[in-house]
């Protein structure tokens, strides 16, 4: 399109319209590491995942709406901080209640899976900054996506917290019923080094990207999009989804892009925002 930095799309040979150093820069991302269980006994997702029950349950939860294949083993969330002098939770905590390479069985033709579960620490306010580049002017060619997942050591720091409040959450006699043994990463793993090496080959993103089109004031040499959500430089063109957040949200971001979209369609029908609805108590 010839929209971005000179020097991204110049070596492609691709004339630049409008030159927006911002584009395909702050890429953020939350980053998860499991802590990974084998239960003491089989649980009722287990027992559910036999081949000839599983079938049963998901011709009911689509003809009824009904039984257990209407929901995912997986509800119970967390926000924490890992230090209580900070303004607001850094590490969000999933309860994940089947192992994940949980698949449907059915004796003596597929073995039944070992039961388990997980606790998942995410990161939710990452100080690194990733980046998209072009790999050609063909737009039909794989973009390159450098995440720079950990790339801060505050993040690292953060993240081994968050593992280390899971073990302290499942020491608790709560949970100890239902665990045998921590597989991933071991008991035996304790230090910042052997839990680093632990969160390096299993840590994946959340799926929650954004922020390579931020939003920011007109002297931000970096903002794309300005309060309009109008692309700078370009007239008619505007950018609606979570590229133009300036920062990640301390959780899922699929409200806040809900938000932006109603937002963008009463600026682009022009009404006028909603009143304040005052009926909440402040601070509630």
């Amino acid at each position: 399109s010839g929209l971005g930095a000179p020097e991204d799309l110049e070596p492609h040979g691709i004339k630049v319209r409008a030159p927006l150093n911002g584009v395909g820069r702050n890429l953020q991302d939350h980053v998860m590491a499991p802590v990974a269980y084998r239960r003491k006994e089989r649980g009722p997702f287990h027992r559910n995942m036999r081949l000839d029950r599983i079938t049963r349950h998901l011709a009911q939860a689509y003809l009824f709406g009904t039984g257990v294949a209407t929901d995912l083993p997986g509800p119970l969330v967390g926000f924490l901080k890992t230090q209580p002098a900070l303004p607001r939770p850094d590490v969000q905590l999933l309860f994940h209640g089947g192992p994940l390479a949980a698949k449907p069985y059915l004796p003596p033709f597929t073995p039944p899976f070992a039961d388990g579960f997980s606790l998942i620490a995410v990161l939710l306010r990452p100080q690194s900054r990733g980046r998209l580049r072009l790999a050609s002017a063909n737009p039909r060619a794989p973009i390159r996506i450098h995440q720079n997942f950990l790339a801060a050591d505050q993040d690292w720091a953060t993240l081994r917290a968050g593992v280390r409040m899971i073990r302290a959450l499942s020491a608790r006699p709560q949970l100890t019923r239902f665990i045998e043994a921590e597989l991933a990463p071991g008991n035996a793993r304790q230090s910042d080094a052997e839990l680093d090496q632990h969160i390096r080959a299993i840590a994946i993103t959340v799926h929650h990207p954004l922020g390579t089109c931020r939003m920011g004031a007109a002297d931000d040499r970096d903002a794309v999009v300005d309060a309009q959500l109008r692309v700078r430089g370009v007239q008619g063109l505007r950018v609606v989804d979570a590229s133009v957040m300036p920062d990640l949200v301390g959780g899922n971001i699929n409200a806040a892009v809900l938000m932006i979209a109603e937002r963008a369609a009463d600026l682009i029908r022009g009404r006028e925002p909603l009143a304040a609805d005052r009926s909440v108590p402040q601070g509630a």
